[in-house]
């Protein structure tokens, strides 16, 4: 695993909570039980797919890694946590895993047919979004397309819940708010769907062809 030091300084203590609760974090998100829809939503971004390698960033617990091998397609892990890192490749057969910071993917462009971000641009303050997307959309391959889940309603800062006791920053967008973003670095976005879970929507985005 390739360490990366973090862009924002954050990032440090949203990698302590996660990895002061490794266990109960890959607990509670290692399948789809508590996440009515999720399943079904990724699926149908995989249908699609033409073959390629995916890139799932803020992997976690590696859940929707491991329903993208299953298809076939060889799968690279990335997540800042190492803790957390080292417990999801200890269980998943993957094509590699890096250890690495969103505002900076320690990867060559051009790298991915797809890449999977879910749950993992919230935790970033709105002035390092576009960055984080503009990595994104340097690792995907034209024509190459990203599946990115964000939350929408609530206020930014850092919260702790009943599940989650320890600090996360979160980041709050409207969903087109978001998809305009996405188009600011070049990304096309191809449907915008809000979620039956409850302040969840996703952005499918696809780098344009030349």
């Amino acid at each position: 695993m390739t360490a990366v030091a973090a862009g924002w300084p954050g990032t440090a203590q949203v990698r302590r909570s996660y990895a002061a609760l490794v266990e109960h974090y890959t607990a509670m998100t290692i399948d789809y039980g508590r996440f009515p829809g999720l399943r079904q939503e990724l699926a149908a971004f995989l249908a699609g797919l033409a073959p390629g390698p995916v890139l799932d960033l803020g992997c976690g617990a590696g859940r929707d890694a491991g329903l993208a091998a299953a298809t076939g397609r060889t799968v690279v892990l990335a997540d800042v946590t190492p803790e957390l890192l080292r417990a999801t490749t200890a269980r998943l057969a993957v094509g590699g895993a890096l250890c690495c910071d969103a505002l900076a993917l320690p990867l060559r462009s051009d790298a991915f047919a797809w890449v999977i971000a879910s749950g993992v641009l919230l935790h970033l303050p709105r002035q390092y979004t576009v960055t984080a997307l503009d990595n994104i959309r340097r690792v995907l391959i034209p024509g190459g397309r990203a599946l990115v889940s964000m939350k929408h309603g609530g206020r930014d800062g850092w919260r702790t819940t009943d599940d989650f006791p320890a600090p996360r920053w979160f980041t709050y967008y409207e969903p087109e708010e978001f998809a305009t973003l996405c188009r600011k670095v070049g990304l096309g976005v191809a449907q915008l769907d809000i979620s039956t879970r409850k302040d969840w929507f996703t952005a499918t985005t696809e780098r344009p062809l030349p």
